[in-house]
This record gives structure tokens, sequence and C-alpha cells, in this order.
């Protein structure tokens, strides 16, 4: 009877130390992994609202922006954010887990093992563009919040340049140097 109370006393212990462990940012990063599930889903929010709500002009028309665009632009943003400081702060950056690797034969497939090498060449400047896609995105979490249509319809615009500065040097930088020549 005493070694069950004791158990029955110990188990919130327990489960604050789950809580505290799930908690914590992960130490290893799957690039790929973390782009399809978190770049790629808030990238395509943002662009939903800010291509739906486009104006004439090509900007974002403050008068096709209703709360709940307001919201979901907010929430992508923040989204996006967060997953981009998650990238910067991973003490081990893995282009892809062993599971999510993608077939190399298929057309248009990126070598892992050549992304791979790409970041271990420079991680602290793969951490460096995640900190300016985490800044960007923070910018555009306030222009939401703000319901400043100019500078949200502006930072949407920018997003592909962003996001492209990382891809080209971590992703295919060959193709970079291609398109030099």
């Amino acid at each position: 009877m005493k070694a069950r109370i004791f158990v029955l006393a110990l188990a919130p212990l327990a489960l604050f130390e789950i809580a505290v462990v799930a908690s914590e940012p992960a130490a290893v990063l799957d690039v790929r992994q973390a782009m399809q599930q978190g770049i790629n889903a808030a990238t395509m929010e943002i662009w939903d609202v800010g291509n739906n709500a486009m104006g004439d002009d090509g900007g974002m028309d403050p008068a096709q922006m209703t709360p709940e665009k307001w919201t979901r632009l907010e929430t992508a943003a923040q989204d996006l954010k967060e997953v981009a400081l998650s990238m910067e702060g991973a003490e081990t950056i893995l282009a892809a887990s062993p599971e999510n690797t993608p077939a190399e034969d298929e057309p248009g497939a990126v070598s892992m093992a050549d992304v791979q090498r790409y970041i271990d060449a420079d991680p602290e400047g793969f951490r460096t563009a995640a900190r300016q896609l985490a800044d960007h995105a923070g910018l555009l979490v306030g222009a939401a919040q703000a319901r400043d249509a100019g500078v949200a319809g502006d930072l949407v615009a920018q997003l592909d340049q962003v996001c492209e500065t990382c891809h080209s040097k971590y992703w295919y930088p060959e193709q970079d140097a291609l398109a030099l020549r």
C-alpha cells in the first residue's frame, strides 16, 4: 500500500518532467522536414492571403483585407517566425533525416548529401539566413497587427527573395553558378 501511495505522489512530478522535456527546442534540426511541415505551410498561407488581396497597383488592397484575412496573415507569419527561429537555434543541422530523404533518381530531386555538405561548409551562414527569415516574418507579424496593408504587401512580395537567399546557397548553389555564366 505504501509503495502505491509513493508512486501516486510522484506521478505529478513525472508529468512535469515530461512537459519540460517536450517544451525544449530540438537539438537536431531536419531541414527538409522543417521546410515541408513548417516553412512551406506558413509561406503558402501568407502568399494566399497576399495574392487574394492584391489591388490593381500590385500591392495589397486594404479594402480586400477582412479581419479574418489579417488574422490568417498574422498567424502564418508568426508560424513562419517560430520555425525559422528553431532553424537558427538548432545545435545540429541535418539536411534530412534518413527516413525523410527523397529518392535522388527522381527528376528535379536535390541530393540531400550535397545539401548537407553546403550546410556543413557554413552552418553559421545557414543560421544567419534563418534569423533573417525570422526577422522578416516578425516584421510581417507587426504589419498584420497594425493592419498596415502597404507594409504587409511589400513584405509579402519580398518573402520569395528572402527564401531564395538561403535556397540558392544551401539547396542548389550549382544552379546559381550556371545562371551567372
